[in-house]
Protein backbone atom coordinates (compact mmCIF):
# COMPACT_ATOMS: atom_id res chain seq x y z
CA UNK A 1 0.00 0.00 0.00
CA UNK A 2 1.29 3.46 -0.47
CA UNK A 3 0.08 7.02 1.07
CA UNK A 4 -1.80 9.28 -1.60
CA UNK A 5 -2.64 13.13 -1.30
CA UNK A 6 -6.01 13.56 -2.18
CA UNK A 7 -5.55 15.79 -4.70
CA UNK A 8 -3.58 12.91 -6.54
CA UNK A 9 -5.72 10.48 -6.00
CA UNK A 10 -7.65 9.03 -9.47
CA UNK A 11 -11.37 6.87 -10.32
CA UNK A 12 -10.02 2.64 -10.18
CA UNK A 13 -7.56 3.65 -7.94
CA UNK A 14 -8.68 1.10 -4.69
CA UNK A 15 -8.75 1.64 -0.84
CA UNK A 16 -6.11 -0.34 1.49
CA UNK A 17 -7.66 0.94 4.15
CA UNK A 18 -11.07 2.15 6.05
CA UNK A 19 -11.62 6.17 5.71
CA UNK A 20 -13.07 7.69 8.37
CA UNK A 21 -14.62 11.09 8.79
CA UNK A 22 -12.89 13.20 11.87
CA UNK A 23 -16.29 12.95 13.99
CA UNK A 24 -15.55 8.81 13.68
CA UNK A 25 -17.92 7.81 11.60
CA UNK A 26 -16.80 5.62 8.32
CA UNK A 27 -16.99 6.61 5.56
CA UNK A 28 -15.70 3.98 2.71
CA UNK A 29 -14.03 0.54 3.51
CA UNK A 30 -11.14 -0.86 2.96
CA UNK A 31 -11.16 -2.84 -0.32
CA UNK A 32 -13.23 -0.19 -2.26
CA UNK A 33 -12.67 1.27 -5.81
CA UNK A 34 -12.85 4.69 -5.87
CA UNK A 35 -14.88 7.12 -8.77
CA UNK A 36 -14.23 10.90 -9.06
CA UNK A 37 -17.60 11.09 -7.20
CA UNK A 38 -16.16 9.43 -4.36
CA UNK A 39 -13.08 11.48 -4.61
CA UNK A 40 -15.11 14.60 -4.54
CA UNK A 41 -17.14 13.46 -2.15
CA UNK A 42 -14.30 12.76 0.19
CA UNK A 43 -12.58 16.23 -0.44
CA UNK A 44 -15.79 17.89 0.72
CA UNK A 45 -15.64 15.75 4.14
CA UNK A 46 -12.06 17.36 4.63
CA UNK A 47 -10.39 14.25 3.44
CA UNK A 48 -6.86 14.79 3.33
CA UNK A 49 -4.98 11.58 2.49
CA UNK A 50 -5.95 7.90 1.73
CA UNK A 51 -4.09 4.36 1.60
CA UNK A 52 -4.35 2.94 -1.74
CA UNK A 53 -3.60 -0.94 -3.12
CA UNK A 54 -2.26 -0.78 -6.51
CA UNK A 55 -0.43 -4.00 -7.16
CA UNK A 56 3.00 -2.39 -6.76
CA UNK A 57 2.95 -1.75 -3.89
CA UNK A 58 1.36 -4.64 -2.11
CA UNK A 59 4.08 -5.84 -0.28
CA UNK A 60 4.21 -2.76 1.70
CA UNK A 61 2.37 -2.68 5.15
CA UNK A 62 2.16 0.59 6.67
CA UNK A 63 1.90 0.50 10.43
CA UNK A 64 1.18 3.42 11.90
CA UNK A 65 2.93 3.74 15.59
CA UNK A 66 -0.12 5.19 16.85
CA UNK A 67 -3.64 3.91 15.62
CA UNK A 68 -5.98 5.84 13.54
CA UNK A 69 -8.60 5.42 16.33
CA UNK A 70 -6.83 6.57 18.76
CA UNK A 71 -5.13 9.52 16.69
CA UNK A 72 -9.19 10.45 16.25
CA UNK A 73 -10.37 10.22 20.01
CA UNK A 74 -7.38 12.44 20.91
CA UNK A 75 -8.02 15.43 18.21
CA UNK A 76 -11.60 15.66 19.05
CA UNK A 77 -11.03 15.51 22.60
CA UNK A 78 -8.15 18.78 22.03
CA UNK A 79 -11.18 20.18 19.92
CA UNK A 80 -13.85 19.39 22.19
CA UNK A 81 -11.99 21.22 25.61
CA UNK A 82 -9.92 24.24 23.21
CA UNK A 83 -13.61 24.87 21.84
CA UNK A 84 -14.79 25.41 25.40
CA UNK A 85 -12.13 27.40 26.47
CA UNK A 86 -12.75 30.04 23.57
CA UNK A 87 -16.48 30.27 23.87
CA UNK A 88 -15.55 31.36 27.67
CA UNK A 89 -16.05 28.37 29.72
CA UNK A 90 -12.81 29.46 31.50
CA UNK A 91 -14.66 28.54 34.75
CA UNK A 92 -16.29 25.32 34.43
CA UNK A 93 -14.27 23.45 31.28
CA UNK A 94 -11.31 22.72 34.62
CA UNK A 95 -13.61 19.89 36.51
CA UNK A 96 -12.52 16.07 36.67
CA UNK A 97 -14.16 15.08 32.92
CA UNK A 98 -11.78 17.41 30.93
CA UNK A 99 -8.83 16.05 33.23
CA UNK A 100 -9.90 12.46 32.59
CA UNK A 101 -10.34 13.03 29.40
CA UNK A 102 -7.36 13.61 28.87
CA UNK A 103 -5.32 11.43 30.97
CA UNK A 104 -7.20 8.71 29.29
CA UNK A 105 -5.85 9.88 26.00
CA UNK A 106 -2.72 10.48 27.78
CA UNK A 107 -2.72 6.64 28.56
CA UNK A 108 -3.23 5.19 25.16
CA UNK A 109 -0.39 7.36 23.65
CA UNK A 110 2.13 6.73 25.73
CA UNK A 111 1.42 2.74 25.89
CA UNK A 112 1.43 3.01 21.69
CA UNK A 113 4.99 4.70 22.00
CA UNK A 114 6.43 2.69 24.64
CA UNK A 115 5.83 -0.27 22.42
CA UNK A 116 7.05 0.42 19.74
CA UNK A 117 10.93 0.09 19.24
CA UNK A 118 11.99 1.40 15.67
CA UNK A 119 11.90 4.28 13.81
CA UNK A 120 8.68 5.95 13.99
CA UNK A 121 5.95 6.83 11.47
CA UNK A 122 3.84 9.27 13.49
CA UNK A 123 2.72 11.56 10.32
CA UNK A 124 -0.12 12.70 11.16
CA UNK A 125 -2.64 12.54 8.45
CA UNK A 126 -5.72 14.01 10.76
CA UNK A 127 -6.82 17.62 10.60
CA UNK A 128 -9.75 19.57 11.84
CA UNK A 129 -10.62 21.44 9.36
CA UNK A 130 -10.33 25.36 9.98
CA UNK A 131 -7.93 24.89 12.59
CA UNK A 132 -4.19 24.52 13.03
CA UNK A 133 -4.46 24.30 16.63
CA UNK A 134 -5.73 20.73 17.56
CA UNK A 135 -4.05 19.00 15.18
CA UNK A 136 -0.60 20.82 15.57
CA UNK A 137 -1.36 19.80 19.93
CA UNK A 138 -1.50 16.12 18.79
CA UNK A 139 1.56 16.32 16.62
CA UNK A 140 3.42 17.87 18.82
CA UNK A 141 2.38 15.14 21.80
CA UNK A 142 3.42 12.46 19.60
CA UNK A 143 6.96 13.72 18.65
CA UNK A 144 7.58 14.92 22.52
CA UNK A 145 6.98 11.73 23.95
CA UNK A 146 8.67 9.76 21.37
CA UNK A 147 11.72 11.66 21.88
CA UNK A 148 11.27 11.39 25.92
CA UNK A 149 10.46 8.00 25.76
CA UNK A 150 14.29 7.83 23.92
CA UNK A 151 15.74 10.33 26.39
CA UNK A 152 14.79 7.95 29.44
CA UNK A 153 11.88 9.20 31.16
CA UNK A 154 10.06 7.34 33.22
CA UNK A 155 6.20 7.26 33.30
CA UNK A 156 5.41 9.82 36.23
CA UNK A 157 7.88 12.55 33.30
CA UNK A 158 6.33 10.91 30.00
CA UNK A 159 2.45 12.05 32.32
CA UNK A 160 4.11 15.49 33.25
CA UNK A 161 5.53 16.28 29.58
CA UNK A 162 2.83 14.81 27.52
CA UNK A 163 0.00 16.86 29.24
CA UNK A 164 2.40 20.18 28.60
CA UNK A 165 2.01 18.59 25.02
CA UNK A 166 -1.41 18.43 24.59
CA UNK A 167 -2.02 21.95 26.37
CA UNK A 168 0.91 23.61 25.31
CA UNK A 169 -0.87 26.04 23.00
CA UNK A 170 -4.11 26.48 25.34
CA UNK A 171 -3.15 30.05 25.67
CA UNK A 172 -4.06 30.58 21.87
CA UNK A 173 -7.69 30.17 22.70
CA UNK A 174 -7.55 33.34 24.72
CA UNK A 175 -6.43 35.17 21.47
CA UNK A 176 -8.78 37.24 19.68
CA UNK A 177 -9.91 35.10 16.70
CA UNK A 178 -9.12 38.02 14.21
CA UNK A 179 -5.43 37.55 15.15
CA UNK A 180 -5.37 33.41 15.42
CA UNK A 181 -7.36 32.69 12.11
CA UNK A 182 -6.09 36.16 10.12
CA UNK A 183 -5.35 34.64 6.72
CA UNK A 184 -2.17 36.31 5.54
CA UNK A 185 0.87 37.57 7.21
CA UNK A 186 0.78 38.77 10.82
CA UNK A 187 1.69 42.67 11.87
CA UNK A 188 4.60 43.14 14.12
CA UNK A 189 1.47 44.28 16.38
CA UNK A 190 -0.60 41.01 15.83
CA UNK A 191 2.62 38.85 15.90
CA UNK A 192 3.45 40.32 19.74
CA UNK A 193 -0.09 39.27 20.69
CA UNK A 194 0.19 35.89 19.53
CA UNK A 195 3.28 35.58 21.49
CA UNK A 196 1.18 36.15 24.67
CA UNK A 197 -0.43 32.86 24.30
CA UNK A 198 2.36 31.18 25.91
CA UNK A 199 1.41 33.30 29.19
CA UNK A 200 -2.07 32.97 29.20
CA UNK A 201 -1.93 29.35 28.84
CA UNK A 202 0.58 29.52 32.13
CA UNK A 203 -1.55 31.17 33.71
CA UNK A 204 -4.61 29.68 33.06
CA UNK A 205 -3.17 25.72 33.56
CA UNK A 206 -1.18 26.66 36.89
CA UNK A 207 -4.30 27.75 38.47
CA UNK A 208 -5.63 24.09 38.03
CA UNK A 209 -4.77 21.80 41.17
CA UNK A 210 -5.09 18.55 39.10
CA UNK A 211 -2.31 19.69 36.41
CA UNK A 212 1.28 19.81 37.56
CA UNK A 213 2.66 22.81 37.66
CA UNK A 214 5.59 21.25 35.38
CA UNK A 215 2.99 20.58 32.90
CA UNK A 216 1.84 24.38 32.67
CA UNK A 217 5.23 25.09 32.08
CA UNK A 218 5.40 23.66 28.67
CA UNK A 219 3.09 26.12 28.18
CA UNK A 220 5.37 29.01 29.28
CA UNK A 221 8.32 28.12 27.84
CA UNK A 222 7.77 25.95 24.65
CA UNK A 223 9.13 29.07 22.48
CA UNK A 224 12.24 29.64 24.43
CA UNK A 225 15.63 29.33 22.51
CA UNK A 226 18.96 27.86 23.70
CA UNK A 227 20.62 31.26 23.23
CA UNK A 228 18.42 33.30 25.81
CA UNK A 229 16.55 34.59 22.39
CA UNK A 230 13.27 33.46 22.92
CA UNK A 231 10.28 34.42 24.29
CA UNK A 232 8.46 34.96 26.95
CA UNK A 233 11.71 35.77 29.88
CA UNK A 234 14.44 35.12 27.26
CA UNK A 235 15.71 31.69 29.64
CA UNK A 236 18.94 30.72 27.85
CA UNK A 237 20.26 26.61 27.94
CA UNK A 238 19.61 24.84 31.27
CA UNK A 239 17.64 28.03 32.37
CA UNK A 240 14.68 26.19 30.52
CA UNK A 241 12.88 23.09 31.77
CA UNK A 242 14.04 19.48 29.96
CA UNK A 243 9.94 19.08 29.45
CA UNK A 244 9.93 22.40 26.81
CA UNK A 245 13.80 21.96 25.53
CA UNK A 246 12.51 18.47 24.36
CA UNK A 247 9.17 19.93 22.95
CA UNK A 248 10.61 22.74 20.86
CA UNK A 249 11.80 20.38 17.69
CA UNK A 250 8.35 18.89 17.26
CA UNK A 251 6.75 21.98 18.11
CA UNK A 252 9.08 24.16 15.19
CA UNK A 253 9.02 20.58 12.42
CA UNK A 254 5.34 20.17 12.84
CA UNK A 255 4.82 23.93 12.57
CA UNK A 256 7.48 23.79 9.19
CA UNK A 257 5.62 20.44 7.50
CA UNK A 258 2.31 21.66 7.82
CA UNK A 259 0.53 23.84 4.83
CA UNK A 260 -0.75 27.45 5.99
CA UNK A 261 -2.86 29.96 4.47
CA UNK A 262 0.31 32.28 4.13
CA UNK A 263 2.73 29.76 3.03
CA UNK A 264 3.08 26.51 1.86
CA UNK A 265 4.80 23.56 3.79
CA UNK A 266 8.06 22.55 3.75
CA UNK A 267 9.21 19.12 2.59
CA UNK A 268 10.66 16.81 5.82
CA UNK A 269 13.94 17.14 5.02
CA UNK A 270 13.53 20.94 4.18
CA UNK A 271 12.41 21.49 7.85
CA UNK A 272 15.24 19.46 9.56
CA UNK A 273 17.59 21.27 7.52
CA UNK A 274 15.88 24.21 8.94
CA UNK A 275 16.36 22.95 12.81
CA UNK A 276 20.20 21.25 11.86
CA UNK A 277 21.28 24.92 11.39
CA UNK A 278 19.50 25.95 15.08
CA UNK A 279 21.01 23.70 17.02
CA UNK A 280 22.65 25.28 19.74
CA UNK A 281 21.11 28.57 19.18
CA UNK A 282 17.34 27.58 19.27
CA UNK A 283 17.87 23.79 19.57
CA UNK A 284 19.53 21.76 22.20
CA UNK A 285 21.87 19.41 20.47
CA UNK A 286 21.16 16.30 22.03
CA UNK A 287 17.77 16.27 21.49
CA UNK A 288 17.94 17.30 17.61
CA UNK A 289 20.03 14.28 17.60
CA UNK A 290 17.56 12.39 19.33
CA UNK A 291 14.76 13.70 17.21
CA UNK A 292 16.55 12.64 14.19
CA UNK A 293 17.14 8.95 15.44
CA UNK A 294 13.97 8.45 16.30
CA UNK A 295 11.28 10.16 14.18
CA UNK A 296 10.79 8.75 9.88
CA UNK A 297 10.53 11.89 8.39
CA UNK A 298 10.11 10.04 5.54
CA UNK A 299 7.36 6.85 6.48
CA UNK A 300 7.47 3.90 4.74
CA UNK A 301 4.54 3.94 2.11
CA UNK A 302 4.67 7.37 1.31
CA UNK A 303 4.48 8.50 -2.53
CA UNK A 304 7.06 11.24 -2.91
CA UNK A 305 8.51 12.68 -6.45
CA UNK A 306 11.88 12.63 -7.47
CA UNK A 307 13.80 15.65 -9.23
CA UNK A 308 14.24 13.22 -12.12
CA UNK A 309 10.50 13.97 -12.04
CA UNK A 310 9.90 10.50 -11.62
CA UNK A 311 6.84 8.93 -9.18
CA UNK A 312 8.09 6.94 -6.10
CA UNK A 313 7.27 4.99 -2.62
CA UNK A 314 9.34 5.18 0.41
CA UNK A 315 10.45 1.41 0.86
CA UNK A 316 13.21 2.19 3.62
CA UNK A 317 14.58 4.29 6.22
CA UNK A 318 18.45 5.44 6.09
CA UNK A 319 18.74 5.68 10.31
CA UNK A 320 22.03 8.02 9.59
CA UNK A 321 20.10 10.11 6.28
CA UNK A 322 16.35 10.07 7.22
CA UNK A 323 15.94 12.83 4.29
CA UNK A 324 17.24 10.49 1.74
CA UNK A 325 15.15 7.21 2.44
CA UNK A 326 15.19 3.95 0.25
CA UNK A 327 12.57 4.28 -2.59
CA UNK A 328 11.06 2.05 -5.26
CA UNK A 329 10.22 4.05 -8.44
CA UNK A 330 6.96 3.33 -10.39
CA UNK A 331 6.28 6.19 -12.25
CA UNK A 332 7.91 7.56 -15.36
CA UNK A 333 8.17 11.60 -15.75
CA UNK A 334 5.51 11.97 -17.41
CA UNK A 335 3.07 10.10 -15.01
CA UNK A 336 3.05 6.29 -16.73
CA UNK A 337 3.21 3.32 -14.82
CA UNK A 338 6.50 1.85 -15.28
CA UNK A 339 6.36 -1.74 -16.83
CA UNK A 340 9.29 -2.80 -14.29
CA UNK A 341 9.48 -0.88 -11.18
CA UNK A 342 13.03 -0.58 -9.59
CA UNK A 343 14.11 0.67 -6.11
CA UNK A 344 16.70 3.18 -5.14
CA UNK A 345 19.06 4.46 -2.51
CA UNK A 346 19.15 7.95 -2.36
CA UNK A 347 21.93 7.87 0.26
CA UNK A 348 23.85 6.07 -2.49
CA UNK A 349 22.50 8.25 -5.35
CA UNK A 350 23.42 11.59 -4.64
CA UNK A 351 22.42 12.86 -7.47
CA UNK A 352 18.79 11.87 -6.65
CA UNK A 353 16.22 14.02 -4.61
CA UNK A 354 12.93 14.18 -3.33
CA UNK A 355 11.07 17.62 -4.54
CA UNK A 356 7.56 16.73 -4.08
CA UNK A 357 5.90 14.59 -0.40
CA UNK A 358 2.27 13.45 -0.14
CA UNK A 359 2.56 13.24 3.60
CA UNK A 360 2.81 17.32 3.29
CA UNK A 361 -0.59 18.79 4.70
Amino acid sequence: MRLVSIVNCESGMVLAKTIYHESGRKLLGEGFELSDKAINRLEEQGITHLYIKDGITDDIFVEDAIPLEVRREAVITIHTHFEAIQDGQKGAIFHSRMIKDFKRILDLLISEIKGTKSVMNLLSHIQVRDHYVFSHSLNVTLYTLAVATKRGFNDKQLYEIGLGGLLHDIGKMMIPSEILHKPGRLTDEEFDEIKKHSEYGFELLRKQVDIPLLSAHCALQHHEKWNGKGYPRGLAGEQIHPYARTMAVGDVFDALTTHRVYRRAMLPHEAMEIIYADTNTHFEQGVVELFRRTIAIYPVGVTVKLNSGETAVVVGYNEHSPSRPLVRVIKDPAGNPLASHYELDLLKDLSCMIIECDAIL
